[in-house]
């Protein structure tokens, strides 16, 4: 994995992995049979992929991925690709094969930003900014997806206190239905989440490299873990039922603030992402 060219290869393995896993929890929200074939051929094509890159890496080598923490963590992950896709040939459990794949998502993320791949100083200085990039436009993107979660969960309780008064305005119609509305709110934050898990996983990967253990005590790596603690338990609450969808509009609400405190007055900008 020392050559850029890799890199490079990974980072498509992971986007058309990424694509797979939101097509099977897609799936398993909505029952939609098209888009679990879509989930099961992307998935396929990053075996393909990792499958090339492994063959690679043991001709180039001469040895199987096993002389580090994070070659296993590869080979772990073409594990994972390969028993889920045997799982969904052999039976369909959709959920099981996302949760499963989540982890593999990780593994192959911290595989693919590891600067000790790298031979050269310069090398391993270029993927640590490299890392530190794509943390923070995640972190930017997830942002800016959880707002427009939190604006339509405004918008939601605009309507459902409209609908509750019974203020069938014109203004009424043109904002759209809760239900449309509560979707929105949800989705939003499942595609927001996802993209914030991994920023996390890849600052703390920067942190590691660049601050060593200092970045632990970091007021914005505690606050950002607590954020992705709370944005579980909402989808957790909202795929179960648990709570009603007015309490959860409000939840989400306050989550989003606590992101623009993590955002705004968490020190990250001169201690953890200098």
């Amino acid at each position: 994995m020392q050559d850029t060219l890799f890199i490079r290869f990974h980072e498509l393995i992971l986007f058309v992995y990424l694509i797979s896993i939101a097509c099977y929890f897609y799936d398993f929200l909505n029952k939609n049979y098209r888009i679990r074939n879509l989930g099961f051929v992307t998935l396929g094509i990053v075996w393909i992929l990792q499958t090339i890159s492994l063959s690679i890496y043991i001709n180039m080598t001469r040895h199987v991925p096993l002389n580090n923490i994070f070659d296993v963590f590869f080979a772990l992950t073409w594990l994972i690709i390969s028993i889920s896709i045997i799982i969904s040939v052999i039976k369909q459990l959709n959920f099981s094969i996302f949760l499963f794949n989540i982890i593999g998502l990780i593994l192959l993320t911290m595989n693919t930003f590891q600067p000790t791949h790298n031979q050269s100083e310069g090398q391993k200085l270029t993927l640590i900014n490299e890392l530190l990039i794509v943390h923070v436009s995640l972190a930017t993107i997830s942002y800016a997806v959880f707002a427009f979660a939190f604006v339509n969960g405004v918008l939601y309780l605009i309507q459902y206190r409209n609908l509750k008064e019974k203020r069938f305005t014109q203004k009424y119609f043109r904002i759209g239905s809760v239900a449309t509305l509560e979707k929105i709110v949800f989705y939003s934050t499942l595609v927001g989440f996802l993209f914030f898990i991994l920023s996390t996983i890849l600052g703390a990967q920067w942190g590691i490299n660049s601050l060593k253990h200092d970045f632990l005590i970091d007021s914005k790596v505690i606050l950002s873990v607590v954020i992705i603690i709370l944005y579980s338990a909402y989808i957790i609450m909202r795929v179960k039922h648990l709570v009603s969808k007015q309490v959860l509009i409000y939840f989400n609400i306050i989550l989003f603030l606590l992101c623009m405190i993590n955002l705004l007055f968490a020190p990250h900008l001169p201690s953890f992402q200098r």
